[in-house]
């Protein structure tokens, strides 16, 4: 008996846990639940903690936090004509899932995640794409410039104090338009991605390499111009100093020529001194050092050591 009652309250226990599962749910801090009988819409819970229900009923909860919608990237043109390619992306919540639930769930679909992903489909395909054409009413050097009292990106994004608007403000208006409660709210927009189509930053490279070619020749003639004129500058200027010193060479030659002629002219008047002098020349560059040599006592220029200078300039001879 007692084995069947452990068996039995086992049981119980299974039977009450699934029927616990099936008569609550639980509400988190950040949801939203729908509460769903035969398909319909019976009661919304925007406080957490543990629900009830009855077991034929239904529970579609709703993450209230924001959430990010990137769109893909699409090409649009400028005020200018210009190009673009952009990708904007929003950031929304839901603030109403009854009306969110209504708005944009689709036949054959109940989840949560089945209405949020059409909502998002929606949105991508209808609000935002009006948004993207506000990007035709600014020039594309509104978008792009290093000059920051021309910048106006922030402006097409979201408006100004002064003056609100811009895509996020264009995509509240289009809500509003429209006349129904779509249970959403659009908190902020901007443009993650802007930039020139493929093809055109191909043309743009080849007209920069272009460009730069030309300058690289143009500086290549210069630079060979400014070489030829240096080059020649320095032949003049080596001519020029090459003519002086040839001139101040000469002089200096004739200046010596002229001192040397008047020592000829002495020499010429007194040969005997010529010859003492040449004589102490040939002493001076023999004997200049430790040398030791052997001659004849008779041997010219070499006597003086032994007879020295005569009054007329000749030697004595040894005795």
């Amino acid at each position: 008996m007692k084995k069947h009652l452990g068996i039995i309250l086992i049981g119980v226990i299974i039977v009450s846990v699934l029927i616990m599962y099936m008569i609550t749910f639980q509400v988190r801090q950040q949801e939203k639940a729908l509460v769903m009988t035969f398909g319909k819409i019976t009661d919304q819970v925007d406080e957490p903690g543990l629900q009830w229900i009855m077991p034929w009923q239904k529970v579609v909860k709703f993450d209230t936090r924001i959430r990010t919608l990137i769109k893909e990237e699409v090409q649009t043109i400028t005020q200018d004509e210009k190009s673009v390619v952009v990708q904007i992306y929003v950031n929304w919540r839901i603030n109403d899932p009854q009306a969110f639930y209504k708005s944009f769930r689709q036949p054959g679909q109940n989840d949560a995640q089945d209405v949020i992903d059409a909502a998002k489909r929606i949105m991508s395909r209808t609000w935002i794409a009006e948004a993207t054409n506000t990007i035709t009413e600014y020039n594309f050097s509104d978008l792009v410039t290093d000059d920051s009292d021309k910048f106006k990106l922030g402006i097409l994004e979201k408006g100004t104090a002064e003056q609100p608007g811009g895509m996020l403000g264009r995509i509240r208006n289009k809500v509003e338009a429209d006349g129904a409660d779509y249970g959403i709210e659009f908190v902020d927009l901007g443009i993650s991605r802007l930039q020139v189509p493929s093809s055109v930053t191909e043309s743009v490279f080849n007209r920069m390499m272009a460009d730069r070619g030309r300058e690289v020749r143009i500086s290549m003639a210069e630079g060979a111009s400014e070489a030829s004129k240096i080059e020649g500058e320095a032949k003049s200027n080596a001519t020029i100093n090459l003519a002086k010193a040839q001139a101040t060479a000469k002089a200096t030659m004739g200046a010596g020529d002229a001192e040397a002629a008047k020592y000829y002219s002495t020499f010429l008047e007194h040969p005997e001194l010529a010859g003492f002098l040449r004589q102490l020349e040939t002493l001076r560059e023999t004997l200049s050092g430790r040398t030791t040599i052997v001659l004849d006592v008779n041997t010219p220029a070499y006597k003086l050591l032994f007879t020295g200078p005569t009054a007329n300039g000749a030697t004595k001879e040894n005795k």
